[in-house]
């Protein structure tokens, strides 16, 4: 005999939003089209624009644009006579139809931090500009890229000398749209011993505002720090260590801090390994005397590795999303996050019905559709570059699923936010059309 229960009241669906994507878009696929950390913005006009590497030679960005309906065929952005390299990979910003992209080169044994513009949205862009010094005396690397309110660009990347020692992470800022740019800000300066040396920072810009987020090394001690300048990253004279357990390693963990405004706050998530567990976690820091309100877990995981965090707001919530080992197989999950900084839901966005490992994501909101958060990864496995775009749904009160005679299911889900096939024993979750859902498991 079957029983079947509704959970009805369970409080931590009542008030809840989830992730629900749309079907997926496969940009590309194999190391001839290449597949390596897909990156993702939103131009005018909702429409989202990827770009990844291409590491097998001869190597490539590559970038693919949306154009309407569907996405246009990938084009090189940099061909291989521009020697684009770094393990990191190349990073784009977007405001509006202004699409800047940076990526490092190998054209001189120093490497190069070069820059590309446009300002049709992706359809076309400029020749190379040059933003590290033309120096014989140090190396570039790991260069990162955001668009403040005015469409201009600011820039970070690390710096060292010829031996690979005396690492900084260094600012530039742009006050004609990439054409030339400011002299370096030595912004770790501020913070005691020197930067990971293979973790890129994250530039965060509100108003005049710039933040720094960068990892540092302070004889091991690898916390998280935020930076902040007041003069469009001219000069930065502030920053904070945001993380109340320090990890000491004895190693670079190329894993970096990602952040995002919303009100008068800069939500922070990145690693710590402080507690011998790799978890990501979150704080919400004060935009203007960078104090944190607390240092708390996005997903308390166990013991697996969650990393490649990175976020985005829709100015109500923050959807993170990372990569992490769960049952033996990478995949991609998500986290909504309050204004407050409470975890909403936790679930799984990349596709599970594709074998395999799915790494390195990245969230950016706006997409096809109003309302859309727009996400990209690879398939590693596969070799393939994924794209969906995602509308947060909010789960209606729980008295709401009380009345069940007028309404349509939409779809069935596990507690992972998953679309499923309800079987025996499992609990799932149905979603019907008037936003409202029930929580039932049935038993035999």
């Amino acid at each position: 005999m079957k029983y079947i229960f509704l959970f009805l009241l369970f409080p931590l669906f009542s008030f809840a939003q989830f992730l629900n994507p749309s079907i997926l878009y496969i940009l590309s696929s194999g190391p001839s089209e290449g597949y390596e950390r897909p990156r993702v913005v939103v131009t005018a006009n909702n429409s989202p624009f990827v770009i990844w590497s291409k590491a097998s030679s001869p190597k490539a960005i590559k970038g693919r644009k949306w154009n309407g309906a569907n996405f246009d065929s990938a084009f090189d952005l940099v061909n291989a006579d521009l020697m684009p390299t770094g393990f990191i990979g190349p990073e784009i910003s977007a405001k509006g139809d202004t699409v800047y992209l940076i990526f490092e080169s190998l054209l001189h044994n120093n490497h190069v931090v070069y820059l590309k513009r446009s300002f049709d949205g992706g359809l076309t862009f400029s020749d190379t500009i040059r933003v590290s010094d033309n120096s014989n005396t140090h190396k570039f690397a790991m260069p990162n890229i955001s668009v403040r309110d005015d469409g201009n660009p600011v820039v970070s990347y690390m710096e060292c000398l010829p031996n690979w020692t005396d690492w900084k992470q260094v600012v530039k800022t742009s006050f004609n749209f990439g054409t030339s740019f400011s002299p370096a800000t030595d912004v770790s300066a501020l913070a005691p011993g020197e930067p990971c040396d293979c973790c890129q920072s994250t530039l965060v810009t509100y108003e005049n505002n710039v933040y720094l987020l960068f990892r540092n090394d302070d004889s091991n001690v690898r916390n998280t720090y935020i930076a902040q300048s007041t003069d469009n990253g001219l000069s930065f004279s502030a920053n904070q260590d945001l993380d109340d357990i320090n990890w000491v390693l004895n190693a670079c963990p190329t894993s970096s801090p990602v952040g995002a405004v919303l009100g008068d706050s800069i939500m922070v998530v990145r690693r710590n390994g402080g507690s011998g567990v790799n978890e990501l976690y979150k704080s919400n820091v004060n935009k203007d005397d960078l104090q944190k309100s607390y240092f708390s877990q996005v997903e308390s995981s166990g013991s697996s590795l969650q990393d490649k965090v990175e976020i985005a707001t829709d100015l109500n919530n923050f959807v993170s999303v990372w990569e992490e080992n769960r049952n033996g197989n990478k995949d991609c999950f998500y986290s909504v996050i309050g204004s407050d900084g409470k975890s909403l839901y936790n679930g799984i966005i990349s596709d599970t019905a594709t074998f395999g490992h799915k790494i390195e994501p990245d969230i950016t909101y706006g997409g096809p559709y109003l309302g859309n958060f727009s996400v990209v990864y690879t398939a590693s496995t596969a070799r393939e570059v994924h794209f969906l775009y995602a509308t947060l749904t909010q789960i209606s009160a729980v008295n709401e699923g009380l009345n069940l005679n007028n309404k349509k299911l939409i779809k069935s889900v596990n507690l992972l936010g998953e679309n499923i096939t309800p079987s025996i024993n499992k609990p799932f979750i149905n979603i019907f059309n008037d936003g409202s859902v029930e929580r039932k498991i049935v038993v035999d």
